[in-house]
Order: C-alpha cells, then structure tokens, then sequence
C-alpha cells in the first residue's frame, strides 16, 4: 500500500509554484479588503462569553470575491424585530500572505486569541460597498489538497450587526461605520444613524454672558397670589386670565408645581401636583380693575386651586425679553430689576462765537424743558427726585485731520547751495497737550557720473560728459580713471582733477592739464597706451544737511507759531514739513461743568384773588415753571382753595401764575408751597473749564442712576420688579418670567443676569474616551453637538454622575454634565412606545396602586 516513490505527489518547489501562481491571481483579480482582529476585553468567567470586544487595527490584504452574482445569504428580512439585513459574502485570500503578513503583525498582542490564521469573529472592511461583515466560519482545505498542499482560506462572512464593541481602526472610513457614514450621525432627515447601543448626555456649554431687556406697561397685571393650591393635577394646568378691555392687551401667566401628599390629600399619588406660584411672562395692558383667574387643565385632572391677580400703578414691567439667551448656566442665574427711578435732567451746550477753524468752547449749558410725568403735570424740566447734585459729561471734541500741517520756501540754490527759507502754518492743528516734533525732509544725496572719450592713446579732455553732476560737496571729488574686463593696461595712467562751485558743490569741471589753476602742483595727466575709452567714477561723498525747525502750542492746544532751527543744504527742490500727531488725548479738551440742584420745596406767603390764576406779592426766588402748587398748611383739610394737581405756569416781577383758578371766596394771603420736598431739580450747570476744539455742541449727559435718585424713598408704593429665570437643558435661558411687575415704574428698568459659573470649554471629537472625573467612568464619543450640548456615547463602562467633568482623551475639551437621557429612544420597527401607551391604558395608573386601592 505503499505510494510509488518513482512519482512525487507534489514537491515543496511545486508547491511554491502553485501558492505565487495564486497569490499572483489575487492581486490581478481581487479587490482590497481590510482585515480587522477581534481583541477580547472583558469575558465572563464561567460560561466565557464575550462581554467587550475591541477592534482597533485594520490590516490591508487582497482577496477573491468568491460570489460571482449577488450575495449569498438571506437577504433583507422582515422579522418581528424589523427589517434585518442577511447578506453574506466569501472571500479567498492566500494562506501565505496571510501567515507571512498579518501573523507577525497581531502575534503576542493582548487579548488576541488566534494569530496564525483567520478567526471566527474577526471582522472585514469590504470597501466594494463600504460595510463590515463579520467572519462566521474559515474554509481552510478548500481546494482539497492540491499536490499535498493548502494554499488559500475561504472566509464565510456575513453583514456585522453591532453591539457594543469598540472600534478605533484610525482609518477614517472604517471607524465611520459607527455613524452610518453620517459625520455628525444624523441624516438630513432626523432620522439617527449610530450604530448600536447609545447614551445621551446633556453637558454644560461654555460660559456666555446672557441680557435681556424690557418696557413698561400700564394697566398691567403685577403679580398673581395663589389663594388655594389645589390638588391632583396629572399635568401642569393652563391659567386663564379674563380678556383686557377693547385697546388693551390679555395677560398671561404659567403655573409652577409642587407634588405630594404632604401638600394636598387630593394628590392620592405622589406624582400629582398643587398648583405652587404662577409667574407673569406678559402682564398684558389697559386694566382698569384685576382680572379673574382661573386653572384649567385638558386631561381634566386636579381641582381647587384659585388665585387672585393685582394690576401695577402708573407703570410696572412688561414682556421680558432675551437679547442674549447666554450659556453655560448649571443652575438658573440671579435675575435682578433695577429699582423705580424717576425722569432725568437733560441740557444743550452752547459754544462761543463765532466758531473758527480750531474749534471754540463751550460758553454755557441750558437745562432743557422736560416732558409731563407722574406727579409732574407742569412737567420734569431739570429732572426730578435728585438726592443730591448729580454729575454732568460734555462729549469729546470730534473733528478729523486734527494735525498741524505747513509749508516750506527755497532760496535761491545759485545764491545759498539750497536752503530753506520760510516755513509757514496752514493749519494749526488742535488738541495738542505737549509740544510736537517737526520733521522736514532730507535734501537727497547725489554723487557726479560721467563718461569720457580718448583722442589715439590718450585721454580727450574735452570728450568728458556728465549724466549728473552732484549736488553739496563741500570739498571736490577724487577722480579715478580706470580700466576693467579685456582691456589692455595703458603704459601711462591718466591723472584728472575735478573742481567743485563755492555755493552749490556740484561738479563743474576735470582737468587733466597741470596748467589749470586748480589742477597746478598735482599730478594732472592725460596719460598714454590706452586702446579703448576708459571708465571714470567719482570718490567722496556729498554732505547735504537736513534742515530742523520747531513750534509752539497755544494753551487751547493748537500749534500758533513755527521756526526755522538750521535752514539745511543741497535742497534743489521744496522739502515736505510733517509736524507730529497730537501727543495727549482729546480728553484734556473735554469741557467740564457742575450741576446745582434745589433740593427741598420753597414756601413763602403770598395773596390769591377770589378764582385767580395769579399769586401776587410772593418773593419767587428758587419758584420754577412746572413746580407743583399747593397751601402751605392745610392743604388736606375742607378748606384747601388750591385745586389738586395745580403747577407754576410762568413767573414775573413778585408774581407767580397757575394753570387753575383758586376757590377761595374772598381774597386770601396765606402761605403757598411751591415744588415736592426733598424731590432734587437740576436747576442749571456752572461750566468750569470750556475745553477747546469743539466745531458743534457738544451733547451734554446729566447722571440718571438708581443712586442719585430717592424716588423710591419719598413716594408710596413704589416696588422694584422681580424675576427668575428658566434654563434649558443645554444650560441656556429659554425665558425670564416675572414674579412682581413691580409698581410705579417711569423707566424701563436695567436688568442684570448673573454670570455663569461653567467652566467647560473644547470640543468632543469622534470615537475618542471620554473620562469622569469624580467616577472615573470611562464611553466612546459618537457625537457631540455644541450648538445644542448634547454628546451621544457608547460603549459606556459604568454609570456618570451628574455634575462631574468629562475630559476627552484627544480633544482635551471638558465639560461638565449636566443631564443623563434615561428615557429609551423609541424603535420605529419595534413601536415600543406606542405598545407602551396601549399596555398604560389598560392598567390604572392614576392610581398609588395600579392595581387599586386596598
């Protein structure tokens, strides 16, 4: 039974043949595959069931498509669970590549069972059509023994249904399977494309300041009391306000809710509510009385709560709104109303005349006529409720080319060399504080050039011509002669001396003869042996002199004078001046005042006819137009003859007129009180120091500040407004509701958010760890959303806690949590919600017990 040995059944160079023939084949009619290891992580300890996978390299090799159609498998299948993909594909690849490859690349890796040929469980990037398929089972004999030998595997694969493995290739295409392919993970539908199981975390954003602003309203509601609480409300109830009168506006309201049965034994189940507070998000406008309120709900649980509403006099605030919704709020920021302050003083600067081109000062400021306010029926010129002198701000000076600009004269170059002559101001400039620097500009350097001739061998004097001749030498040039390149040496060098005009330095002439004057006792010579002209140059430099000057500035900072320091040389044409930039700000131009107020009311007698309108016989210092009017005693009892809201007019000589006739019966002197106690009036602006610079008024600003007024000191029942704040999951304001409008508001009041107190900042980037802080809890980012704050996580390896600090691994950014989505999202296929409404419906869970009370 023994083979015969005269016949070989496949020798080890047969072998080798038939292995490169196929590996050979693969790479002619393959495709490029990337296999991708399976590393196990975590494994139960009895049965050895894998708990986590790893995949984080991804190894490229060639391999046959074996299905010469379509794919193998099952295909699509609509199952209980939904629609399930089953398609399967078999690949070829060459045992040597891969013992020779991909062996050597995983062997002695962590975690990784098998090295030496392919695994079950083992994945393949199939970038035909861009999805993981996962290797259920290897084909190792197949073809059988071939010469006594194995040369390939025949993988069978079907599509990866992921868990909650973790893959981190590095290659972009392959990790984005975890997205669908999606780069945020969502279609342009909403529909979610992550794959697997996934967590939803809310993180705080980063820190944004947030604003809001609002008006005034009258005849708004101020605030709404809760009379009854209530009880067993399933749902917070809508509050109904009844409707304003025609041209007004309905207010608004929203309830908040507190739970238990502590509170109300209507609330048999703790998750029932009583109604707690409703809050204003619009006080609405025009009522003349309070409206009605009243709760309601639409799936007709709770009852009993009741409340009342108040409505604001003269003013309290309106709709709050976010200029600025802000972020990164962990909890609801402060919200603060400024307190009820009362009209300002406002004035129009007057400037000296007339206005020249510098600018002038301010000469006076005059307190303008203000408008009929609150309390103020003759009007608020000067302002109201002042506790004390409030300060005044004239603005800045404005104007451009704020420079000083001049010229510059020459003499006359043939008589000085090129000198200035003058300087001159075309503008003095303004809002100078020191003395600036003036700059004339250099006259330039300019060397002589020339060319010269040679008349047989020897140098032609009289061929020399000058391209330039030089301008400010003060001692005449060196004169070179000189030859370069392929010329021949001459047997004799020429000798030239050049001399220069007394007042201008430029070049006039060379001389190669020892008889000319300036030439005598030198070397001069026209030389011998020269073949070609030769070159000439000129050695020595010009010394033309920058000319300097200087200015004075006037005491309204402007540049008055301008003068000549050194006058310069070798100016042959006029020289630009440049005087420098005002040194000091324009502040030191700003012109100054102080306010005088009148702080107290002013009493003093006079006499009123039977139904006069004048007040005769009345010393009127201090009395201003507007100023309320009323007896000085006895102004509340029967017999008042001054009728309410009765105000200053106009003053003359002694005499005092009103808007309303007295009903006294005979004629009275009595006492009168002119004005509101302790209620400050700007009564005008001394200006202290003018300024300088100004071409039109300045616009003058008299404080207005919560500070400098008593407003809410002197008069009844004026309330500073109050607030808070809701904020949205990502941790920005979604709205400011009013607790108190407050009451007798004149002014929009300031609002002020407190700031946040996050400290979160970066990005997330995809499929990078992200670490706990506090729990050291450990999840792959799959998203992360900065606009909304939400990052989506998987392969989570324990439970976050709220508050801690994610750091991500790559990106550095941190940020803390702020909510975990426990809520499971709903399966479309599955309809796990809709089942779960229907199976609620059946049990009673209105209930403590759904099964009834015992």
């Amino acid at each position: 039974m023994v083979l015969n040995p005269f016949f070989t059944q496949g020798t080890s160079s047969e072998q080798n043949l038939v292995q490169s023939l196929i590996n050979e084949q693969l790479r002619m009619y393959g495709v490029d595959i990337y296999y991708i290891p399976r590393k196990y992580m975590t494994e139960n300890t009895v049965i050895r069931e894998v708990v986590q996978s790893k995949f984080d390299s991804a190894l490229p090799i060639e391999a046959y498509v074996d299905n010469y159609d379509a794919y193998s498998g099952a295909g699509d299948v609509l199952s209980k669970f939904g629609i399930e993909s089953k398609d399967e594909v078999r690949l070829v690849i060459s045992r040597e590549r891969y013992e020779n490859y991909i062996t050597p690349l995983i062997q002695g890796q962590a975690n990784i069972k098998l090295s030496t040929r392919p695994k079950g469980g083992d994945l393949i990037w199939f970038p035909l059509d861009d999805r993981l398929y996962e290797i259920k089972d290897i084909e190792y004999a197949k073809p059988y023994y071939q010469l006594q030998g194995l040369y390939v595997y025949e993988l069978y694969c079907e599509l990866f249904q992921y868990q909650n493995e973790i893959i981190d290739t590095g290659i972009e295409d392959i990790d984005n399977e975890l997205l669908g392919d999606e780069s945020d993970g969502v279609t342009d539908d909403g529909i979610s494309t992550v794959q697997g199981i996934t967590q939803t975390l809310t993180m705080v954003g980063n820190a944004v300041s947030a604003s809001a602003i609002s008006g005034i309203v009258v005849g708004g509601v101020r605030k709404f009391t809760i009379t009854n609480r209530g009880g067993g409300y399933g749902m917070i109830p809508a509050v109904q306000v009844s409707s304003a009168p025609v041209g007004g506006v309905t207010a608004v309201g929203i309830a908040s809710m507190i739970g238990g049965i502590n509170v109300c034994n209507l609330n048999a189940n703790p998750r029932l509510q009583s109604v707690q507070r409703v809050d204003v998000t619009n006080a609405g406008s025009g009522y003349t009385t309070p409206p009605s309120v009243t709760f309601s709900t639409t799936d007709n649980t709770g009852s009993g709560s009741a409340a009342t509403a108040s409505i604001t006099e003269i003013g309290g605030v309106g709709i709050v709104t976010l200029s600025n919704s802000g972020g990164g709020f962990v909890e609801p920021p402060l919200v603060t109303f400024s307190r009820p302050k009362h009209v300002g003083a406002a004035a129009t600067a007057t400037l000296d005349s007339p206005i020249v081109g510098g600018g002038v000062s301010v000469t006076s400021a005059t307190i303008s006529i203000g408008g009929t306010k609150y309390l103020f029926p003759g009007g608020t010129t000067g302002g109201v409720f002042y506790k004390e002198a409030p300060a005044v701000t004239f603005s800045l000076p404005t104007g451009t080319g704020n420079e000083a600009e001049a010229t510059a004269t020459l003499d006359d170059i043939n008589l000085t060399g090129g000198t200035v002559a003058t300087l001159g101001l075309t503008t003095g400039g303004k809002f100078y504080t020191s003395v600036p620097t003036v700059t004339i500009s250099h006259p330039g350097t300019s060397f002589a050039s020339a060319t010269i001739g040679i008349a047989g061998s020897s140098i032609n004097p009289g061929s020399i011509a000058f391209s330039t001749t030089g301008r400010a030498y003060t001692t005449a040039p060196t004169v070179a002669i000189s030859t370069s390149g392929v010329m021949d040496a001459p047997t004799q060098v020429a000798v030239g001396i050049a001399t220069i005009h007394p007042i201008t330095g430029i070049v006039t002439s060379v001389s190669f003869n020892t008889s000319d004057s300036w030439a005598t006792g030198t070397g001069a010579t026209i030389g011998a042996g020269y073949t070609v002209a030769p070159s000439i140059s000129f050695s020595g430099s010009p010394s033309p002199v920058q000319a300097t000057a200087s200015v004075t500035v006037s005491v309204a900072g402007t540049v008055s004078t301008i003068s000549i320091g050194n006058s310069g040389f070798g100016y042959n044409s006029t020289p630009t001046v440049t005087i420098g930039s005002p040194g000091g700000a324009n502040e030191a131009f700003r012109a100054l005042g102080i306010t005088t107020i009148r702080f107290n009311s002013v009493q003093t007698q006079g006499t009123i006819g039977i139904g006069s309108t004048t007040i005769t016989g009345i010393t009127t210092t201090n009395i201003l137009v507007g100023d309320r009017v009323r007896l000085g005693v006895g102004y509340s009892d029967l017999y008042n003859f001054i009728p309410t809201d009765t105000f200053v007019t106009s003053i003359g000589s002694s005499t005092v007129s009103i808007n309303q006739s007295s009903s006294n019966v005979g004629i009275a002197t009595s006492v009168f009180e002119f004005g509101i106690d302790k209620c400050g009036i700007v009564t005008g602006i001394a200006v202290t120091y003018g300024g300088g610079g100004y071409l039109s008024p300045p616009i003058v600003s008299i404080s207005n500040t919560v500070g400098d007024k008593n407003y809410i000191d002197q008069v009844a029942g004026v309330t500073t407004a109050t607030g808070l704040s809701v904020i949205s999951a990502a941790g920005t304001i979604t709205s400011i509701n009013v607790i108190d409008a407050g009451n007798k508001y004149i002014l929009a009041p300031d609002i002020t958010i407190s700031e946040p107190s996050s400290i979160s900042s970066g990005d997330f980037i995809f499929n990078e760890t992200v670490t706990g802080s506090t729990t050291g809890v450990t999840a792959r980012v799959r998203s992360w959303n900065s606009t909304t704050n939400l990052l989506e996580i998987a392969a989570v390896s324990g439970s976050f806690s709220l508050g801690e600090t994610l750091t991500g691994s790559t990106s550095g950014a941190t940020r803390v949590l702020r909510v975990i989505d426990k809520i499971i999202d709903n399966d479309p296929f599955a309809d796990n919600f809709n089942i779960e409404n229907e199976a609620d419906s059946i049990l009673d869970f209105s209930e403590q017990n759904p099964f009834g009370m015992p």
